[in-house]
C-alpha cells in the first residue's frame, strides 16, 4: 500500500489484519507496515524503527525511536501509545521528522 508522509510517497506492507502480529519480523527488505495496535515489541526485527502512532483516522499521534532487541535487557522493551488505533512502522531514517500521514 502506499503512504503519504511529509509529501512523500512510501510503498508499506498492509498489516491490518492477522497479519499484524508480525508487522516488520523477519523482514529485511519493506520500507514499512501499517499495523493494527497500540504496542509494539522488537523480537526479530533487525534495524531500528521509526514508529508513527495513528488514531482510528490515520492522524498521527505519536512519534518513537524502536531499537531492535538483543541479548542486553535494556532494549526489551515495549513501545505504546494508547490513544493510538494502528502504527506504522517504518525503517529508521526513511522520513525525516514526519508531521503528518495520508493513507492512499
Amino acid at each position: 500500500m502506499k503512504i503519504k508522509i511529509n509529501k512523500k510517497i512510501i510503498e508499506v506492507k498492509d498489516c491490518r489484519g492477522l497479519s499484524s502480529v508480525r508487522g516488520m519480523m523477519f523482514d529485511k527488505k519493506s520500507k514499512g507496515a501499517l499495523i493494527r495496535g497500540n504496542s509494539i515489541w522488537m523480537p526479530f526485527v533487525s534495524t531500528s524503527l521509526c514508529l508513527l502512532f495513528l488514531d482510528n483516522n490515520y492522524k498521527l499521534i505519536e512519534v518513537q525511536e524502536a531499537v531492535p532487541m538483543t541479548l542486553n535487557p535494556k532494549t526489551w522493551k515495549v513501545y505504546n501509545c494508547n490513544r493510538a488505533a494502528y502504527c506504522l512502522e517504518l525503517r529508521k531514517g526513511i522520513i525525516k521528522n514526519p508531521v503528518s500521514v495520508v493513507i492512499a
